[in-house]
């Protein structure tokens, strides 16, 4: 077993194990070119380089395009988290991390997170020194394999500078699974941040004016120190800096530095831009579904014969007897074309047998972190292993093979081979090189789920607007109208039963009638009239929104209503209009309109030709 490192021991190390000129045998693999890094000594800073020589990461054709505008930016359209304070650790990394997967969160479901810093730093496995520094290798391993917790249930700085991690007494939320790198090239990243979001990058802090900076200016630096600082790009104009264009920053010193926490820096100034990296996929954190893994420290080097493409074989060993529903891998270069294929049996000598899932077959455009869904997931046995097979072609870069070289290292569980039929053990005699970041995700399902999708769901009458202003206290409601549009569908026409079920972001109260979620048998062209009614709280603010979507679902076999069932053509045309199967208003809260008060006197008849005495 080899033992934990600082980051300074295991770049030392690293050097003995970096490539070297001489022969390129097709049955000798070599380890990656690393680098030897310094951490920061400003504790104000903290980010150290990521271990792995990314010189040739190129941009995907995709992030080159000239698609940008001339301007951007998040925080304008809702999707930049608050401004957080590291003072007085070196903790940047984690802080521009979570920023960034807090946005993807704001993006995708409207609503704010704050999530824990101090959880990573005291649980990383590499170090739990809040001064040690750190890159988004570290945080996206971490967030990948367990994930993100919230703020309030472990707090920053709590014990820095040397935290103890309290896991698991914080529920997991959101967990990492899929993050791709983007090159230090103007146009790739304006793509990237304005496709993907908020994005993570790095530069050299420590240049005069940075640290008094009032946010009055746009900021430059011609000098090439290594990196430093992490933090997060929400933006750019190109119109900044005397038109040399500049990137709109938020830092991690708080609100009272900078333009209320953020600052603008030309392009290219203090080598901003470098290892630049975005989180583009993530999910719920499900506490019964495990990530069966050996890199410990995830994507740390690669490995390959040089020819850049290699095969790698994991063994997992199902902890219970479940379902295999992901696979997982990283991509050392952009791009990587990938095969990956499921198998039951494996021998050294005679490479792996009997397909129990796939190949699935692929290309990572950019380098970083996939995920694999398994449409139909693969029941497995406690004790009875499975092999995750790999197929990979990185090109030029002659190391297609992900691995971890300074975790714990297992024996007779990853192997390595150039032909795809000699076979060597990566952390056995005779390689003890580490542990191949291929890993699976296994756990149970819902086999409530079954569908039998004969019918066709749709909205004939939908909410009949798109948005509404409501007030504190009022109840709003529609009339909607769920149809069976297997009378328009070759795929599945014929009568089936369906459900309403409404989903918001805020948590105001929803009703139904019928109810929501029960189950109506429909004939094909045939509808039913589905009243929803949403009670906006007396409490809410104005400027508060809430998104409310109604989904017409099969109910499954067992007799529930299923949105997981999914949809047999979305949407159905009649008569040359799309309907779907998913309708959406947003409700704004506006302030309620005065009181209205009407005085009226009373009325008294006087008789012609009298006087009335007394008129109260």
């Amino acid at each position: 077993m080899k033992t934990k490192k600082s980051l300074l021991f295991f770049m030392a190390a690293a050097v003995m194990l970096a490539f070297v000129a001489g022969d390129l045998s097709a049955q000798v693999p070599r380890t990656a070119p690393k680098r030897i890094v310094q951490p920061s000594n400003d504790p104000q800073f903290g980010y150290v380089p990521p271990p792995i020589d990314l010189s040739h990461i190129q941009p995907s054709p995709f992030l080159t395009a000239p698609l940008a505008p001339a301007s951007w930016d998040w925080r304008a359209m809702s999707g930049v988290s608050s401004v957080k304070n590291q003072n007085p650790y070196g903790t940047c990394w984690t802080f521009a991390a979570l920023g960034n997967l807090e946005s993807q969160v704001l993006l995708g479901e409207f609503y704010e997170p704050d999530y824990s810093e101090l959880n990573i730093v005291s649980c990383n496995p590499t170090s739990n020194d809040c001064n040690a520094g750190g890159n988004s290798w570290m945080t996206t391993n971490y967030l990948s394999l367990l994930g993100s917790v919230e703020e309030s249930c472990d707090t920053y700085p709590g014990g820095c500078p040397t935290p103890s991690c309290i896991n698991p007494a914080c529920s997991y939320l959101k967990q990492v699974t899929e993050w791709r790198l983007v090159p230090n090239d103007v146009e790739a990243i304006k793509t990237a941040v304005m496709t993907y979001g908020p994005a993570y990058t790095s530069f050299y802090a420590s240049f005069p004016g940075f640290s008094s900076y009032d946010g009055s200016y746009c900021l430059t630096y011609a000098g090439t120190e290594d990196p430093n600082h992490a933090v997060l790009i929400v933006g750019w104009d190109d119109a900044m800096c005397s038109g040399n264009g500049a990137w709109i920053v938020k830092n991690s010193w708080g609100t009272g530095w900078g333009d209320n926490g953020y600052f603008y820096i030309q392009y290219g100034s203090a080598r901003i831009g470098s290892n630049t990296n975005v989180i583009t996929g993530y999910r719920d954190y499900d506490p019964a579904a495990l990530v069966h893994h050996y890199d410990e420290w995830g994507w740390w080097s690669a490995v390959g014969y040089g020819d850049g493409n290699d095969y790698a074989v994991v063994e997992i060993d199902p902890a219970t007897s479940d379902y295999l529903t992901q696979l997982h891998f990283w991509a050392t270069a952009s791009p990587t074309i990938y095969t990956i294929t499921v198998y039951d049996d494996f021998a050294p000598a005679a490479g792996p047998s009997n397909p129990i899932a796939g190949p699935f077959t692929g290309t990572a455009t950019d380098a970083g972190y996939y995920t694999i869904e398994l449409a139909t997931p693969i029941p497995v046995g406690t004790g009875d292993e499975i092999y995750i097979h790999a197929d990979l072609n990185t090109g030029a870069y002659g190391y297609p093979v992900p691995y971890d070289d300074s975790g714990p290292m297992e024996n007779g569980k990853c192997y390595i081979s150039n032909d795809d039929a000699t076979w060597n053990d990566l952390g056995g005699t005779g390689y003890a090189m580490g542990d191949i970041g291929l890993r699976a995700t296994i756990g149970p399902i819902d086999q409530g789920s079954e569908c039998f999708k004969e019918g066709d769901p749709a909205f004939y009458v939908d909410f009949g607007e798109t948005a509404r202003d409501v007030i504190a206290g009022e109840t709003v409601c529609w009339t909607v109208g769920p149809c069976n549009f297997g009378f328009v569908s070759a795929t599945c026409p014929d009568t089936d039963t369906f459900c309403v079920d409404v989903e918001e972001t805020q948590n105001w109260i929803v009703t139904g009638d019928p109810p929501l979620r029960a189950c109506n048998v429909l004939d094909p062209g045939y509808l039913w009239w589905q009243d929803i009614c949403v009670t906006v709280p007396c409490d809410v603010s104005v400027c508060d929104y809430d998104t409310v979507t109604a989904v017409m679902s099969y109910c499954d076999a067992a007799g529930f209503c299923a949105a997981d069932c999914g949809d047999c053509e979305d949407p159905n045309f009649y008569g040359g209009d799309p309907y779907y199967s998913t309708i959406t208003v947003v409700l704004h809260v506006v302030e309620s309109p005065p009181a209205l008060y009407i005085l009226q006197d009373s009325l008294y008849l006087v008789e012609q030709g009298q006087t009335a005495a007394y008129i109260p």
